[in-house]
């Protein structure tokens, strides 16, 4: 936003009346040397085609600033425009007055309203004549207009409830508002066409593409041209925020007057009936303004209730086309309608993410279970289905790890079927991998969660025992060779039994050699010894034996 001259601020409070300060400046507004630089507002202020007030306007507002004043002379000036007579003596006559009878003279209307009143009618006539251009061609004056009066009307009811001294300058500020959109038309139609473009094909509000497009919003324009105008200075800041929130300070830090947030409310709804806004933000509207303007509910709702009919009304007095208007019925209509779409819409996005997030958590579960079977497959003996060498050597390294950490006795027990190669010399090899299989299927059976069972080799098998003792090793062991001698290898007309020899070492976590090649050797020299001594049998040795029988060797 830009903020008003200062150079001009001070110029103007020597003009006492409008008229007076127009006929000095005629149609340029006066530019000091620290105004910011806006190429719009440069522009603007050395136009040439800046409107200016009418004669009668011009006399009326220097009269009413007279102290030997008389209703009969300013009714007098004011009847030398037929035309300005028969708006003010309509527009007294509406509702917007509600006189209990009919007001039928100029001087009598001067004297119901009060001069304040008449010279602000006065104004408001005149401006609207001086700014009411009719080519359309590039802007749509129906929805200026009907935006202006939508301000001023529902600023002036506002007013009327809530401090009724400042109904009139509500009204004309309201009106006025947004008058910078005019000049910008008028005066620099080419800075200001990409403006138009983008709130004719987007139609988000008015204010937000000027900030886009130009980096500053027609309240400054507006702001200018009123001061430039001689009018109160007020009216003049107030229109310059007039887009600021309720609470929101002046530019120079100060609270917003009442004027001003008549203003600011009345602009939010203006937005809303013009549907700039979308409809579903009346109520969050709504509460901002009970809140902030301490109106109470069932009060706006009247002021919104009878606002159509006072726009359409004043519209017909200041003979303003202003196209089709919404009630405040139509609005509701509208949000609810709305609402309902964006809550439909919100479910349908709830449920598409959640059909996401279901289908994303299928396909982990998917990969998972691919991961899962890969990996298996990778580490387990196709034919046997045990784990592999290579999975065996991992577990075992990690056994012997957490052994050593956990304070606990790991066992292992190797095995080998007896006689294979001849079983497959024999009986070919089919019946050994039948071999194979049977013995991988005993192993299955009789392993636990602390066990690790795998195909070591060729026709040897290894089974890793977690925190064993010696006693349970061996038992383990002879449970296995037991399981094994039982079984039967089907070939044409006969069964073909099965044997295996076993070597268990035991090793406690204080055994220095607690290795994974260490625990393997000494299981590979037991099954040695089980194998030398007749096949078919267990040979296992604890730690303790292991370090005695190395004595004895030694020695």
């Amino acid at each position: 936003m830009v903020p008003a001259c200062p150079g001009r601020a001070s110029a103007l409070s020597e003009a006492p009346v409008v008229g007076v300060r127009v006929a000095a400046t005629g149609a340029r507004i006066a530019q000091g040397p620290e105004c910011m630089s806006v190429p719009i507002l440069e522009k603007i202020r050395q136009a040439d085609n800046l409107p200016t007030l009418p004669t009668v306007a011009i006399q009326v507002l220097k009269m009413t600033q007279a102290e030997d004043l008389s209703i009969a002379d300013i009714a007098k000036v004011i009847q030398q425009d037929p035309a300005l007579t028969g708006k003010i003596l309509r527009v007294v006559n509406s509702s917007l007055f509600g006189m209990p009878r009919k007001i039928s003279s100029l001087q009598q209307a001067t004297v119901v309203l009060g001069l304040r009143t008449v010279r602000v009618m006065v104004l408001s006539f005149s401006l609207v004549d001086a700014m009411n251009q009719k080519d359309a061609q590039l802007f749509d004056y129906r929805i200026y207009w009907r935006r202006s009066l939508t301000t001023a009307v529902v600023s002036r009811l506002l007013a009327e409830r809530l401090q009724r001294s400042l109904v009139d300058e509500s009204f004309v500020a309201g009106l006025l508002c947004d008058i910078g959109v005019l000049a910008a038309v008028h005066c620099a139609r080419d800075l200001y066409q990409p403006v138009l473009g983008q709130y004719r094909d987007n139609r988000q509000p008015m204010q937000r593409v000027e900030q886009q497009v130009l980096g500053l919003t027609h309240e400054s324009i507006s702001g200018d041209l009123l001061d430039h105008w001689g009018l109160p200075q007020e009216l003049c800041e107030a229109v310059r925020t007039h887009h600021q929130a309720l609470t929101a300070s002046t530019p120079e830090g100060a609270p917003a007057s009442g004027l001003g947030k008549f203003l600011r409310a009345a602009a939010m709804l203006a937005d809303v009936f013009v549907e700039d806004t979308h409809a579903g933000h009346l109520e969050g509207i709504r509460n901002e303004i009970t809140s902030g303007l301490g109106v109470p509910e069932p009060v706006l709702d009247d002021v919104l209730e009878k606002l159509d009919e006072h726009v359409k009304e004043t519209a017909s007095l200041f003979a303003l086309n202003i196209g089709q208007t919404m009630s405040y019925q139509e609005i509701q209509g509208n949000a609810v309608a709305q609402l309902a779409r964006l809550s439909m819409t919100a479910e349908l996005e709830r449920a598409q993410t959640a059909r996401r997030e279901q289908e994303a958590r299928e396909q982990v579960q998917v990969l998972d279970s691919q991961n899962r079977r890969l990996a298996m497959k990778a580490s387990t003996d196709a034919l046997t289905g045990v784990a592999n060498r290579s999975a065996f050597e991992e577990k075992l390294a990690l056994d012997c790890e957490n052994a050593r950490k956990n304070h606990t006795a790991i066992g292992l027990i190797l095995m080998d079927l007896d006689r294979f190669k001849k079983l497959n010399d024999t009986f070919g090899h089919q019946t050994g991998d039948e071999a194979l299989k049977l013995v991988g299927g005993v192993l299955k059976q009789v392993v636990t969660e602390t066990q690790f069972a795998a195909r070591y080799g060729g026709e040897e098998f290894a089974l890793i025992v977690i925190n064993a003792t010696a006693r349970g090793l061996r038992a383990l062991a002879e449970e296995v060779r037991l399981g094994v001698a039982k079984l039967r290898i089907p070939y044409e007309d006969r069964y073909i039994p099965i044997t295996i020899s076993l070597g268990a070492a035991h090793m406690n976590p204080d055994d220095p050699q607690l290795e994974p090649r260490n625990i393997v050797r000494r299981a590979d020299q037991y099954l040695y010894e089980a194998k030398n001594n007749g096949r078919n049998r267990v040979v296992c040795v604890d730690s303790r034996q292991a370090a005695t029988q190395s004595q004895r060797a030694a020695v």
